[in-house]
């Protein structure tokens, strides 16, 4: 489904729906406002069909004409006598009319709401990056707890409808008044249907709670790996930037620094503070200059504190897709009507806010590109990324490739590169590197800003196949241990 889709429904659920229901309340209304006036109306009648004005006729005719006058003056006696008996009935059918228009209205005015604030949110947002670090979460729980608030507002609407239908009922059953109650029994489903979305709606849009980046790797310590540590702790020193204070080495996803708690698996190692993955696929297929460039990247986003900001920000926005990814998965799963207010208006507010998240993102990883490059330059620099990029595609072929399951993947990988050179298309320079934290700009838009030519001396060093060099380096460093004393 769409995203223009997606918004019209969003629009229709909280707006025409609400001015849909308007209509049977007006109408229950004018039904309460004609019996008011009927009741000021009828006793003038009666008082002028009981006390004729004489028109001095006589006769046979003039006996008719009294006669259908006084059956006329009976009828409305007998009306009016039911509607004088039913005050308190007639009351509580106007306080439900006018609840039922009021709980429609403010479900309309409520969703008019949503729409402005995820809108106007949004749009500072982008403006200012403090304000999307500061509200992107409570502007997220504001909207959710709006959203309830239309939907109860919606239930308030149905269920003062369906009682004054009962109310009338009540005062007309012998008069076939159960007439009303067939007629309205679609309305007890809709109610229904809305009580069971409201607390539906109530659960999927609780409000976000604090997560872990979940990594599959090894925690490599100081005592561990020691030629690792005393070559980070030189490129920080170099770019004068912090050193990380744990380092896990990986297997898949990309390099990443972060300060959200981050869960190692297999061994359920919780590590705080700022947090350096390596990923071996990459480490064994780059040469140590391009690694280094990438890990001055990655140590940059610390001297910017982009890594504190993602520590609120990204793992936010994350749980905010994981929590619409598992909506939409339940409603494949289990297709629902009542999942689907809940998904749409997620979504919405999603698409709203990743215009401003992925600008701030992506100016967060152009500056980081500044520190990588003074590593070993633009040149080695942008060596990398095209690498990575191109590196990155290839193992995604291997990981999709059924018959390699089960397969050492390092060890293909490094087989398929020592075999053939790397292939750049288009689509690999437009393509953005997989990252479990934030959202990277495409690789020709890095290189740009690098302010380094795609030529073909480039192209080569990126493209190269893979040597003696590139596979031994890493794991030498990871083998060097203190000597003993």
């Amino acid at each position: 489904m769409s995203d223009h889709v997606i918004h019209r429904k969003v629009l229709a659920f909280l707006l025409l729906l609400p001015l849909g229901l308007m209509l049977y309340p007006a109408l229950q209304w004018f039904r309460v406002t004609e019996i008011e006036q009927d009741l000021v109306r009828l006793p003038q009648q009666l008082e002028q069909l009981r006390h004729p004005p004489d028109t001095g006729e006589s006769g046979r005719k003039a006996e008719m004409k009294r006669r259908a006058m006084e059956s006329r003056a009976s009828r409305i006696e007998e009306k009016l006598r039911f509607l004088e008996a039913q005050p308190g009935s007639l009351m509580l059918r106007r306080v439900l009319s006018i609840s039922a228009l009021l709980g429609a209205f403010g479900a309309f005015v409520m969703g008019l709401g949503i729409v402005l604030k995820i809108r106007v949110d949004s749009d500072r947002a982008h403006r200012s990056f403090d304000y999307l670090l500061d509200h992107l979460g409570a502007s997220f729980d504001t909207v959710s707890r709006m959203l309830l608030w239309h939907i109860g507002l919606m239930l308030t609407a149905l269920t003062a409808t369906a009682l004054y239908e009962v109310a009338w009922t009540y005062t007309h059953w012998a008069t076939h008044g159960y007439v009303a109650l067939v007629f309205t029994s679609p309305l007890w489903g809709a109610i229904w249907c809305t009580a069971w979305l409201f607390f539906r709606a109530r659960r999927e849009l609780a409000p976000l709670e604090d997560s872990s980046v979940d990594v599959l790797g090894r925690v490599q310590t100081r005592d561990d790996a020691p030629g690792l540590w005393k070559w980070i702790d030189s490129i920080a020193r170099k770019l004068d930037v912090p050193r990380p204070d744990h380092i896990v080495v990986g297997l898949v996803q990309g390099f990443f620094v972060t300060s959200t708690p981050v869960r190692v698996e297999p061994q359920q190692h919780l590590l705080s503070g700022r947090t350096l993955y390596i990923p071996l696929t990459f480490a064994s297929v780059l040469s140590q200059s391009e690694t280094a460039a990438i890990i001055g990247h990655e140590l940059g986003h610390f001297s910017h504190n982009d890594t504190d900001h993602g520590a609120r920000l990204s793992p936010l926005y994350q749980r905010m897709q994981q929590k619409i990814a598992v909506l939409i998965q339940q409603d494949e799963d289990k297709p629902s009507w009542f999942n689907r207010p809940a998904i749409w208006a997620s979504v919405y507010y999603l698409d709203q806010f990743d215009r401003a998240y992925h600008h701030w993102s992506r100016q967060q990883e152009l500056a980081a590109d500044q520190v990588g490059a003074r590593v070993g330059g633009p040149a080695v620099c942008a060596s990398a990324l095209i690498r990575v990029t191109a590196v990155s595609d290839v193992i995604d072929q291997l990981l999709a490739d059924p018959r390699l399951r089960g397969s050492n993947l390092l060890q293909v990988l490094q087989d398929r590169l020592r075999r053939t050179e790397l292939t750049l298309t288009r689509e690999t320079l437009e393509h953005t590197i997989a990252h479990p934290i934030d959202t990277h700009p495409p690789t020709r838009t890095r290189l740009e800003a690098l302010d380094v030519s795609l030529d073909q001396a480039l192209l080569r060093q990126a493209t190269r196949k893979l040597g003696e060099a590139e596979t031994s380096w890493f794991s030498r460093m990871l083998a060097i241990r203190p000597h003993a004393a």
